[in-house]
């Protein structure tokens, strides 16, 4: 007796598309960010929005022997046929493409590699292949060629060329936080409350590795000692 699933899974290997034989139980769809937070003086931690990256699907099942298992399509191939396509494509940084047909909800479609790939055999079952699958998501990275089109001039007239300006970006100011490439001129103590001893800096390049707000002397550069924050110049 087959059974009907509501959700078929396939993925396209060049030309050669195939479908899971068996769906996993479970299916998991990563959706990371590029965010970072920052200890920032004065604020505390601070998180500064960055943009989508890439896609991480992953699941685990097994592919059957389609001569042992009744519920299985009778399409489905040799085990050792879809071991070898994702041992293909993990080896040959393959590109491939993820279809999840969902009945009645939203489908999934994305060009992705092959990232992680394991097999298992289990005892008690000689002709299966467990499995676990890692896919990540494939963005195109070439550099793209813009023409420009040149209007032809009139008699008499100058030639007009019509190009595109890009807008001028806001650049955003640099802030104080822990990591910051910096520049410390005077005094620095050995604890943020002043203690001794002490030593100078002279316009010296570093980074801020500690911040305690509230204390005299809060931000504490390198391995050389704390300061305060109008003691630096703020590099990257």
């Amino acid at each position: 007796m087959r059974v009907k699933n509501s959700c078929s899974i396939y993925i396209k290997f060049g030309n050669k598309k195939i479908k899971l034989p068996v769906n996993p139980e479970e299916l998991e769809i990563g959706y990371p960010t590029s965010h970072k937070t920052y200890d920032v003086l004065g604020k505390g931690e601070i998180v500064v929005p960055g943009n989508p990256s890439l896609k991480v699907v992953s699941w685990e099942s097994f592919f059957p022997d389609p001569d042992g298992e009744m519920f299985v399509d009778n399409r489905a191939r040799k085990p050792e046929f879809y071991v070898k396509l994702f041992e293909k494509a993990l080896k040959n940084k393959q590109k491939c493409r993820l279809i999840i047909a969902r009945s009645g909800l939203y489908d999934t479609n994305i060009r992705c590699i092959v990232s992680d790939f394991t097999t298992t055999d289990k005892g008690g079952e000689p002709e299966d292949i467990y499995y676990a699958l890692e896919l990540t998501e494939y963005k195109s990275y070439e550099p793209k060629t813009i023409s420009i089109m040149v209007t032809p001039a009139e008699s008499g007239a100058e030639p007009d060329v019509q190009a595109a300006v890009e807008q001028t970006r806001p650049v955003e100011a640099p802030v104080l936080r822990v990591g910051a490439v910096v520049i410390a001129n005077g005094k620095y103590w050995y604890d943020s409350y002043g203690g001794k001893p002490f030593g100078t800096a002279n316009n010296l390049n570093t980074t801020v590795t500690r911040i305690v707000s509230g204390n005299p002397y809060p931000v504490c550069i390198g391995h050389y000692g704390w300061l305060q924050e109008s003691q630096l110049q703020i590099t990257g």
